[in-house]
């Protein structure tokens, strides 16, 4: 028997130890490559599915922001300006969507209470024949129409561009659901979108194309304050049409690029599926989607990406399990692991030169519209403004160093400061979405510069306290002087209006109403007579005037007619009376007085005026000017009561008047409630 001695098995114990270390440390190595990796392609498949979904939702959300925001311009135009005719619409529609994508129509939608709608759609008619206020009788994508249902309020579509295919007529009223896009954009004064619904086309046939509109509201008043003055002046709306599949058509190319499925949910409606991919299966959740967050509109949709087999970022089982088999398989597999993570590098790379693309875009729109970035930080105080910030002032970043919001605050005009303040205080709150509003501030020259100021809290603390609020200012100087010039144009030509309508009305010697207007005066007193109140005329005639114009010459006859028409006028009692010239010296009065004997008081006072004038006449028996009175006075007026019936009631008391010596009072009350009735008559 052989002995082995210690020093022939130490040397193969330290190789099989070095072994058992070697394969320990390969094992080792095999699990940490094989945990290290499996976490950091995990980690990077998140990083780029979350910068490939930014560049999906960046293929619409860029033009759907700005066509929200020209809808909303658009709306404080209308609010500012006064509403467009069909013609101004139609000019102002195409060139909103020739600069918008995301648009594919535009619509104003007034506001009609039902009280108002037959006149509504009698002007329209007179502006588009054979229109009329209409609702789907069926299906949205048929052409049933009926007409609008009695309701409280109708929202009709007067204008349309295009009008090819428009729903012209349909009152939006009629779906709840599009209402309540509506309402909450009143109640909130900027556009907010609806859900998703069948798109009506009228006369145009094919499938139903699914879409949403942004509802921007339109005031009598371009700023107001609180809901319930929006409430109260609202006109209507400038809604935007925005079909779905083609606002996702580019988001889907991108999506479908990358090889992933986009499905898109509205969070408001229960987490509906509103948009799936071409040749997606029916959606169901996996733990392998990318989930992003978009407001559209005021409302929240959710993009989920879904990576499909050919995915760049896709694992694989197999790398793991062979680099635990062994130490020689383990450094094969983390070099192609190294060669795969430099694939999905270089993709990041493409991805984030994307999106550089896109913030390089953003820059451009920046400087195209010349707007100033700022950003707050509400712990310090310091305001971050752009180059552009500092020019709308006169002055550079440097001057204005360092820039804090005390600046903008010594900067800005004393009387907006305040309001400016209010309107940031309700978006710090959490009142209003936006920060939106408009002021004054010092130009380095001394004048004041008009900028709208837009922005929004970006990042808050975890009690929700805001510590960042970023935004941009616009140069609104000329906007706001082409205002200014409209409303100056718009009182000046009200003041016109006023003296043409004066002109058309009014008797050009004595200053009282002519006797085309007796009619009108007529029939708004017998309105107000027909709801319980008594109504009056009286008229009276110049007693022997055509002598005195042969004694004393016409000139002279002028002089007392209009001496005659000052003293009526400063007889009458109330602002519902009115005077009129009914022809030469003839003079009609439309009063009104709750019994006859208040009637006779009344008409008495005014022949005591006259005489107490005492105008000589020496061709009269009474030697001073005088005047016969006719009163036609009743008690019961009804609606077969005309202006011909009172006119002749009152002549006939004038001609009585007359007839029994002039300088007298003859009056017929009528208590049967016809103005044809025989009356009581007496003389005074």
């Amino acid at each position: 028997m052989t002995r082995r001695l210690p020093g022939q098995w130490l040397p193969q114990l330290l190789d099989a130890m070095l072994v058992a270390l070697l394969l320990a440390v390969g094992l080792a190595g095999s699990v940490a490559a094989y945990r290290g990796l499996s976490l950091k392609a995990a980690a990077q498949q998140r990083e780029l599915l979350n910068a490939m979904g930014q560049s999906v939702v960046s293929a619409f959300d860029l033009e759907l922001v700005r066509a929200i925001e020209a809808l909303q311009v658009s709306g404080q135009m209308m609010s500012a300006q006064g509403l467009p005719t069909r013609e101004q619409f139609a000019r102002y529609g195409a060139s909103l969507l020739g600069e918008s994508s995301a648009l594919t129509l535009l619509e104003w939608q007034p506001v009609v209470p039902h009280a108002q709608l037959a006149e509504f759609e009698r002007r329209a008619a007179l502006e588009q024949p054979g229109y009329r206020v209409v609702e789907p009788a069926t299906e949205y994508d048929s052409d049933g129409f009926v007409a609008a249902r009695s309701r409280e309020l109708h929202v009709p579509v007067l204008y349309s561009w295009p009008e090819a295919g428009a729903a012209l007529g349909v009152d939006m009223a009629f779906d709840p659901r599009r209402m309540r896009s509506k309402l909450l954009a009143r109640d909130a004064g900027s556009p907010v979108a609806s859900e998703t619904f069948g798109l009506i086309r009228r006369g145009q046939s094919g499938p139903a194309v699914t879409g949403f509109a942004v509802s921007a509201p339109v005031y009598r008043k371009a700023q107001l304050m609180g809901v319930e003055a929006r409430r109260t002046e609202l006109l209507g709306f400038l809604a935007g049409v925005v079909d779905v599949p083609g606002l996702m058509r580019e988001a889907a190319l991108r999506a479908d690029a990358n090889a992933l499925d986009l499905f898109v949910f509205d969070q408001d409606e229960r987490h509906r599926l509103i948009y799936a991919s071409a040749g997606s299966e029916p959606f169901h959740a996996d733990e392998g989607d990318t989930t992003l967050s978009v407001d559209v509109g005021g409302r929240p949709w959710q993009l989920v990406l879904r990576p499909r087999t050919g995915f760049v970022g896709a694992g694989r089982d197999e790398m793991p399990l062979l680099a635990l088999g062994a130490g020689a398989v383990a450094t094969l597999l983390v070099a192609l692991a190294v060669a795969r993570s430099l694939v999905i590098r270089r993709r990041l790379e493409r991805t984030e030169a994307v999106l550089a693309e896109d913030r390089q875009r953003m820059a451009n729109v920046l400087e195209g519209t010349a707007a100033g970035t700022w950003d707050w930080h509400f712990d310090s105080g310091r305001l971050i403004v752009n180059e552009r910030w500092a020019q709308m002032l006169g002055r550079t970043r440097a001057e204005l160093e360092p820039i804090t919001v005390t600046t903008w605050e010594r900067l800005c005009h004393v009387g907006d400061l305040i309001e400016a303040n209010e309107v940031l205080k309700r978006h710090l709150e959490g009142q209003e979405e936006r920060f939106s509003a408009e002021f004054r501030v010092r130009h380095a020259d001394g004048h004041w510069v008009w900028v709208q100021s837009t922005g929004s809290v970006f990042q808050r603390a975890a009690d929700g306290r805001p510590l960042r609020l970023a935004g941009t200012h616009m140069d609104i100087s000329r906007r706001k002087a082409d205002e200014q010039r409209l409303q100056d144009d718009a009182r000046a030509l009200e003041a016109a209006n006023r003296q043409l309508r004066d002109l058309a009305i009014l008797d050009a010697l004595t200053g009282a109403f002519n006797r085309r207007h007796f009619n009108d005066v007529c029939l708004a007193a017998l309105a107000g007579a027909q709801r319980g109140q008594a109504v009056a005329l009286c008229m009276l005639d110049v007693d022997h005037f055509k002598a005195y114009n042969d004694h004393y010459g016409h000139q002279a006859g002028d002089a007392v007619l209009k001496t005659l028409s000052q003293t009526l006028r400063d007889g009458l009692k109330r602002s519902t009376d009115a005077l009129f010239r009914l022809g030469g010296e003839e003079f009609g009065i439309i009063f009104s007085a709750t019994s006859m004997e208040a009637a006779q008081h009344f008409v008495g006072t005014l022949s005591a005026a006259l005489h107490e004038l005492a105008l000589p006449h020496e061709k009269s028996p009474q030697r001073i000017v005088t005047a016969s009175f006719g009163l036609a006075w009743w008690a019961a007026p009804t609606s077969h009561l005309t202006p011909e019936t009172m006119y002749a009631a009152a002549d006939a008391a004038l001609y009585e008047a007359k007839r029994s010596g002039r300088d007298r009072i003859v009056f017929h009350r009528f208590l049967a409630g016809e103005g044809e009735s025989a009356p009581l008559a007496g003389v005074l």
